[in-house]
Parts: structure tokens; sequence; C-alpha cells
């Protein structure tokens, strides 16, 4: 890809939409391009994050097992952010994520994460967001599986 498609890609997700030019450019150059082939792992569980992994193609999956074998299954599509809470978090990742299609995504370094939350406030704002709906769909998820108990 070119920086100038890499730019646009990136323009066009809910993250960065809002982020100043010369900001979406450092992290275009920053950014680590990586291709996953379907059933490749991108995180596995307990792993100590480095950086936050951007959806640029492609729909990944988050697992968790559980100790009947069931587990429990997330899809997050192209433009999702992943790793940032364990990140932000400071703790061990919880669960794994995996390629379930062909992935293009791109790897922010921890250190560019962190300055961009410090330095840019329209992302700063877009990743709180981002981590509301989750939390939001979360909440949704217990309270319903709490009124069929």
């Amino acid at each position: 890809m070119s920086l100038e498609t890499d730019l646009s890609c990136l323009r066009g997700l809910p993250l960065f939409r809002d982020m100043p030019a010369s900001r979406l450019k450092l992290v275009a150059l920053m950014g680590e391009r990586l291709h996953f082939e379907a059933g490749a792992t991108l995180i596995s569980q307990k792993d100590r994050l480095d950086g936050v992994y951007v959806i640029l193609e492609g729909e990944v999956e988050f697992s968790q097992p559980r100790e009947d074998g069931e587990g429990r299954r997330f899809q997050k599509d192209a433009g999702s952010i992943t790793g940032d809470v364990s990140l932000l978090s400071g703790q061990p990742f919880i669960g794994t994520v995996s390629a379930r299609t062909p992935v293009l995504a791109l790897r922010i370094p921890k250190d560019l994460f962190f300055e961009l939350l410090h330095t840019v406030p329209e992302f700063s704002l877009a990743v709180c967001r981002d981590l509301a709906e989750r939390v939001h769909r979360l909440a949704s998820v217990l309270l319903r599986e709490h009124e069929t108990v």
C-alpha cells in the first residue's frame, strides 16, 4: 500500500476521522502493517501487549475459553481496534484474537498510542466513545443473560 492509500483507509475509520492530517500521517508512517491469513492468531491469551491493532481489512474473532469448554466468541470487523483495554489497564490480554478471514491490520506501538491519547483530543474522544460503546454492548449482553437465569 502507498502512503496515500494508508491515509485514505485510516481517514475512513471512526477512530481517525477527525484526527489532524499531520498526526494521521505519523500513524500511517509509524504503524506496522501486518497481514494475517484466516485462522492465524493476532493476540494470544495472557500476552502483554506493546501496541494496539487497528483492523483495516477483514474480520477477527475474540474468543475466551471457559472451564466448561464452551467459551465465548465475539466478532470484530474492519475499523475496530483491539488490545486497547489491555494496554490501558496494564493487564494481560484476557482472550485470543484470531483472523476469521484474511486480515490487514495496523499495529500502533504503545508509545505512539499513548502520545496520541495525550496530544490529540479528537483521538482521545474517539477511543473513549469506542470503549463506551463496547461497555454498553457488554452490559446489554450481561443483563439479557441475567434475565434468562
